[in-house]
């Protein structure tokens, strides 16, 4: 049983090659930044993520956000967003950014405001309870000046 349960991982490997890194390649195929404001779905979220091309902030509570958060993610509650002191440096260098929360709706609401102060690329990845890509507790280690400095282009 266990020689069997080989060969099929084997085959399924030689069967399906690279495929999660196709897959996150097919998901941004033809996809651009400058289609904002929208709605994102979250496959298409994580493989923007994995890239490195883009800020991500969680505008729900600090103690949401404690509580577990997607690696990388900056918390900015949406009660304070527009007035945050390091959101300038997103619409200063035209910074593509992705917003969740814990349903969506904040982070809806968040991309309309932020829209509407003129920030040009920003999208809504809806909420942590149907993110599938895993949540840390982990406080995020780079500086959000330096995490800005380090985005990588979609190409």
């Amino acid at each position: 049983m266990k020689r069997l349960l080989q060969v099929f991982t084997i085959g399924a490997a030689l069967m399906f090659p690279s495929f999660t890194a196709i897959a996150s390649d097919d998901l941004l195929s033809g996809f651009s930044f400058d289609k904002s404001p929208a709605d994102l779905k979250q496959n298409k979220a994580n493989a923007i993520i994995e890239k490195g091309a883009a800020i991500v902030i969680d505008v729900r509570t600090p103690e949401e956000y404690a509580q577990g958060h997607i690696v990388g993610a900056y918390n900015i509650p949406l009660d304070g967003l527009l007035d945050d002191e390091k959101l300038p440096l997103l619409k200063e260098n035209d910074t593509p950014v992705l917003l969740y929360c814990r349903s969506g709706r904040r982070s809806g609401l968040a991309m309309y405001h932020m829209s509407n102060a003129g920030y040009k690329k920003v999208f809504n990845m809806g909420g942590v309870i149907t993110w599938e890509y895993g949540l840390t507790s982990e406080p995020t280690q780079k500086s959000f000046e330096q995490a800005i400095k380090d985005i990588k282009p979609l190409d």
